[in-house]
């Protein structure tokens, strides 16, 4: 598994990481499923990740909202890598719970299939973390009914203005447990639970540990990241 930092849409860098991210399936053209459903399938995602993304893969998509309509069995079925687009994390947990697509996803997992996003697709792999996809009032919150493929709690954006304080003060009142930030244009490589590798398509981005201090407060501990 791996939860991201930006991607195609973002420009060369974000291309660079999902072509890192490509590069671990082990195939020259892996075959890719791209789910939008954070994005209530909008063609702002979805056209782009064809154009970008199409030099380097066998890409195709699930679309739960808007028609061709496609069984998630069949789409989800032979894929090396799902890749989970950005949007709200609430609405995609719904969504997917309602049609089953968390269990295919689990599925998909248990076979070998790589599971990627970023932004509500690196978030939603976590057991909780923090978003801005709930209260309608743009601010963040601390969500709690991720699918739980990763323990602990995840930040993603974390070096956006506002969410590293955010996301301290609620692993340091316990709002959330411990768990992982990740910058934009980095990411981390997940295996069996465990992480394998931090890598990163900008200079200074990374991944960052943060834990509940014994003491009151929390520790924040930057990991090493691989440049790409």
């Amino acid at each position: 598994m791996v939860s991201g930092g930006a991607s195609f849409w973002w420009g060369p860098e974000g291309l660079d990481l999902d072509r890192r991210v490509l590069a671990l399936t082990g195939r020259d053209r892996p075959r890719v499923c791209y789910l939008a459903t954070a994005s209530g399938d909008a063609e702002g995602f979805i056209r782009p990740f064809y154009e970008t993304l199409e030099p380097w893969c066998e890409p195709s998509h699930l679309p739960l909202f808007l028609p061709p309509y496609r069984l998630p069995e069949e789409a989800l079925a032979d894929q090396d890598l799902i890749y989970v687009g950005g949007g709200s994390t609430a609405n995609l947990l719904a969504v997917w719970r309602r049609h089953g697509i968390d269990r295919l996803l689990r599925a998909a997992l248990e076979r070998g299939t790589i599971l990627y996003g970023s932004s509500a697709g690196g978030l939603c792999w976590f057991a909780s973390g923090v978003t801005d996809s709930l209260g309608f009032d743009g601010e963040l919150h601390p969500l709690t009914d991720g699918l739980g493929f990763l323990a602990g709690s995840h930040c993603p954006h974390y070096d956006h203005e506002g969410r590293p304080e955010a996301y301290a003060a609620m692993v340091g009142d316990g709002r959330l447990p411990d768990g992982l930030a990740v910058d934009d244009l980095a990411a981390v490589h997940h295996v069996d639970g465990r992480i394998r590798e931090t890598f990163a398509a900008a200079a200074g981005s990374t991944a960052h540990r943060v834990a509940r201090a014994p003491g009151g407060g929390v520790t924040i501990t930057p990991l090493p990241a691989t440049p790409i």
